[in-house]
Parts: structure tokens; sequence; C-alpha cells
């Protein structure tokens, strides 16, 4: 009987020691292990149709010396890829770096990346950008940016394990267009009197009198003058007309009359001649007696 229940503890004693391993070994091993982070930033865009933006590919060893990376992005035909240029992530420390690839690929929507320090046997363990990339938005859609073939070396030019990668994504919206409404024309009736010239209606009138006493003329002229316009509008072919006026030459003055000629027009002229005579005759008569 003791020699069963010996055997029973020590079986119980060496589950809990298994169990014991499994459940606490394990999770200090992860907390333990570091994972470097590569990652599309921003994680998302929204742009219009043309417009040209630009995304990083950054890199976060997360305490891991990195030598060298290479990635794959894709994207869908919404998007141009224009340039893929490189940052400073293995370069910041002032070491020379390497492109190992950098080709772009609109038509299947795709670009490879590839870059490495030379000359050192140590990494970079600060976070910064890896790859900057400019883009052009074609048209109205939604493409994603996912990373792909993610290698990141080490020091010793192994891959590292676990990385972790954070893919982005661009939406492109259609500008919407408000149609403002345009006023409806409205005809408006002006009449423009562009030209009016007066058509003259003239009347001339001749010396009216003259009359003769006594076989003497004496012209009496009234000229009168009756001018009438009326505004017509002129049409555009014929010429405008300028009023004429016709005068009337003036009256010329009457010739003074000799003096012999004056006398004979007074009236009762030749009675007091010969009243005067008589007085005359009488006067002598009376003087000779």
């Amino acid at each position: 009987m003791n020699k069963r229940l010996v055997s029973v503890i020590a079986i119980i004693g060496l589950c809990i020691c298994i169990f014991a391993q499994i459940c606490f070994a394990t999770p200090m091993a992860v907390e333990s292990s570091s994972e470097p982070i590569i990652s599309v930033e921003p994680s998302y865009l929204k742009v219009s149709p043309s417009d040209v933006f630009t995304v990083n590919i950054t890199i976060d060893p997360d305490g891991v010396e990195i030598l060298g990376a290479q990635y794959t992005l894709y994207f869908n035909n919404s998007l141009n890829a224009t340039s893929q240029t490189k940052g400073p992530f293995l370069s910041q420390d002032g070491a020379s770096t390497m492109e190992i690839t950098n080709v772009i690929n609109n038509t299947i929507g795709k670009m490879d990346y590839g870059e490495f320090r030379s000359g050192v046997d140590y990494g970079i363990n600060t976070s910064s950008v890896l790859a900057t990339i400019t883009f052009e938005a074609k048209k109205a859609g939604t493409s994603s940016l996912s990373l792909s073939n993610v290698v990141l070396s080490d020091e010793a030019g192994g891959q590292i394990p676990g990385v972790l990668i954070n893919n982005g994504s661009c939406k492109i919206e259609a500008v919407e267009q408000t149609s403002t409404p345009r006023p409806t024309p409205t005809l408006t009736s002006t009449s423009t009197l562009t030209s009016i010239s007066p058509s003259p209606s003239m009347s001339t009138s001749t010396p009216i009198s003259t009359e003769q006493d006594d076989g003497n003329d004496s012209t009496s002229v009234t000229p009168a003058l009756t001018q009438t316009s009326k505004q017509t509008p002129n049409p555009p072919q014929s010429p405008s007309l300028s009023p004429t006026i016709i005068t009337s030459p003036a009256p010329s003055a009457s010739k003074p009359l000799p003096p012999s000629e004056e006398n004979k027009r007074l009236p009762g002229f030749e009675a007091t001649f010969a009243v005067i005579g008589l007085l005359a005759i009488t006067s002598f008569v009376s003087k000779r007696r």
C-alpha cells in the first residue's frame, strides 16, 4: 500500500511540473521576444481624382537591429504610382546604403523595393521611414495598399521572424458638382432713335403788297417764314437731310422824293397857293390906293 501511495504522489507531482512549464514558461518567452513592425502611413487616405499624394513605408524595429529590408506593395488601377524614393531609415546614422530593387508596375498594380546597409556589420534599431511612394489618383474608387513579401534582416544577414504588418487603404471620391441654375435670358425690346434729322417743310412768302398812290410806288414787304419740321427716324440707308431755309430778299428802302413832287402830294396845296396869291394881289392894290 505504501509503495502504491508513493507512486501516485510522484505521478501527480510530475504532472504538476509539466503543467507549470506549459502554462508559465511559454508566456515568459513571448514577453521577452521583439516583433518589428512595418507599416503603411497614413493607414487611410481620402483624396479626389487627379490628386497627387504620398505615403510612407515605415519600420519600427522594436529593439531589434535591422541591417536590410525589402517589401512588395500591391494597389489597384484607381491609383497610378509615379515614384518610389529611399527614406532615411537604414542610413540615419550616416552609413551608406544600397538599393537591391526599385521597380514600379502600374499595369498590374505592384511595386518592389529592397535596400541594405553596406560597409557595416550592425543594424538600426530606431524607427524611421524606409521609403516614400508618390501616387496620383486616377478615378473614383477604393484601393488597398497591401504589403507582401516583407523581409527584415538582422546584423548577421538572417531573416527576422515575427514581423508585424500594418496595411493601408485609399479612397478616391469624385467631387460633387453642384449645378447652378442659369438665369433665363429675357428679351428686352428697346427702340433707340439713333438719328433724327428734321425733314423741313418750308413755306416762303414773297412781298405781299405793292401799292401805287398817285403814280408813286410804295412797296411794303412782309416776309413770312413758316418752318414745319417732322422728327422721323431716319433709315440707316438714306442720308440725313439738313434743312434749307429760303429767305426772301430784304426790301429795299424807298427813294426820297424831290421836294416838288413831295409837295404835290400834300392835300389842298393848290387851294392854299391860290388864296395866298389873292391876298398878295389885294395887298398890292390897297397900297397903290
